[in-house]
């Protein structure tokens, strides 16, 4: 019998899919792009989509191994009892750790954009009230937050988009097709697994939800729509900012807002970019929170994951203090090693699974 009893519906899912891969990379993304591929970023984000669909069809397929179980369930069944064990205990470690990454990225961002001298352990305790009132209240009550506040986010996105595009040149993104292969190449696994890979904790969602015909349809649908609005970000931001200012500023999406000046008179809107990564990467986090704290329960046979919820947030706060040292490590050496960790996840660990179970299936296919 499942510990989850809500469930949440298609809708709810996809939107909770759109906010998990954009989250965020709303601010980040232009700068993790344009490091490695400078000018040419935009089109190795380009050939990272069809390569990041075809990741998300990964992931689609071993969740229908079994759509009424999770990553966690599945890895049982498909594995056994104790082969298992260290991949999902692997799995659990990667959302409780991006989960205090995300909070100390909206701590960081605040205390240093916004809320100048606010000390961080404040911001972070009232980012975790929240997560926890959310979680208490079900998976079902965050599915319905997240289709409230879609519209308001999708307002402010495509309003910035639309305010910024008569400032755009393109003769910024000249010379084009210098970049070195390698470093191409490296730039476009960032693109395909930076977000995309991040939505294997969608594996943990996908048994909860009630799934429509078209449900698959809906989900790509989502992934693809995502991926352009990143892809429409990180285009501004090199055609607005230039190529040093997005590969220099780590929330250049945020300095790209500032630049919005219509007649002098609409402007300073950077807030409404500021309100749209916030809501993105709430629900986010909310979605690890949750994928940890069901995930540990099935890992450990309770009946029930709510007692969980408190003491993973304490969890969570220590293990945001501690993931970085400040904002200049924060940005200049997770992001190398974390792009190695959404490429295990979201593609070594779910094709290895997918591979024993068909293996599995074609020997027990001839006894039957």
């Amino acid at each position: 019998m499942s510990i989850e009893k809500e469930r949440i519906s298609t809708a709810q899912m996809v939107i909770l899919g759109l906010f998990t891969l954009i989250g965020d990379m709303a601010l980040v993304y232009p700068t993790t792009m344009t490091t490695g591929a400078h000018q040419d970023a935009w089109i190795a984000a380009l050939i990272s989509i069809p390569l990041g669909l075809a990741l998300i069809f990964l992931l689609v397929t071993v969740a229908n191994i079994n759509p009424e179980r999770s990553i966690i369930e599945i890895a049982q069944m498909v594995l056994g009892k104790w082969v298992s064990i260290p991949v999902n205990v692997f799995y659990l470690n990667f959302f409780i750790l991006a989960a205090s990454t995300y909070v100390r990225e909206m701590e960081d961002f605040l205390t240093t954009q916004i809320y100048e001298g606010t000390p961080g352990g404040v911001i972070r305790f009232m980012s975790l009230v929240i997560l926890v009132y959310g979680l208490r209240l079900g998976l079902e009550s965050v599915g319905r937050a997240a289709q409230v506040f879609f519209p308001l986010f999708a307002l402010f996105l495509v309003s910035l988009m639309v305010l910024l595009f008569p400032q755009a040149r393109v003769d910024r993104l000249y010379p084009m097709m210098t970049t070195p292969l390698p470093e191409m190449l490296h730039t476009v696994m960032f693109g395909v697994f930076y977000p995309f890979g991040e939505m294997c904790v969608f594996l943990m969602i996908y048994p909860y939800a009630r799934k429509s015909s078209k449900v698959n349809r809906d989900i790509f649908l989502s992934m693809f729509l995502g991926a352009v609005g990143l892809n429409l970000i990180l285009f501004l931001s090199l055609t607005v900012l230039g190529v040093y200012f997005s590969e220099h500023n780590f929330y250049a999406a945020y300095i790209l807002a500032q630049k919005i000046n219509i007649a002098n008179f609409l402007q300073r809107l950077e807030a409404l970019m500021a309100t749209a990564w916030i809501i993105t990467t709430y629900f986010k986090t909310a979605v690890y929170f949750y994928a940890f704290v069901l995930g540990t329960a099935q890992l450990f046979k309770l009946k029930n994951h709510r007692p969980l919820i408190f003491p993973t947030a304490f969890l969570i706060y220590g293990l945001s203090e501690l993931s970085a040292q400040n904002i200049v490590f924060y940005v200049k050496e997770i992001p190398v090693y974390w792009v190695d960790w959404d490429f295990t996840v979201a593609f070594v660990l779910p094709l290895a699974i997918l591979i024993v179970y068909k293996v599995r299936q074609s020997r027990a296919s001839p006894q039957q």
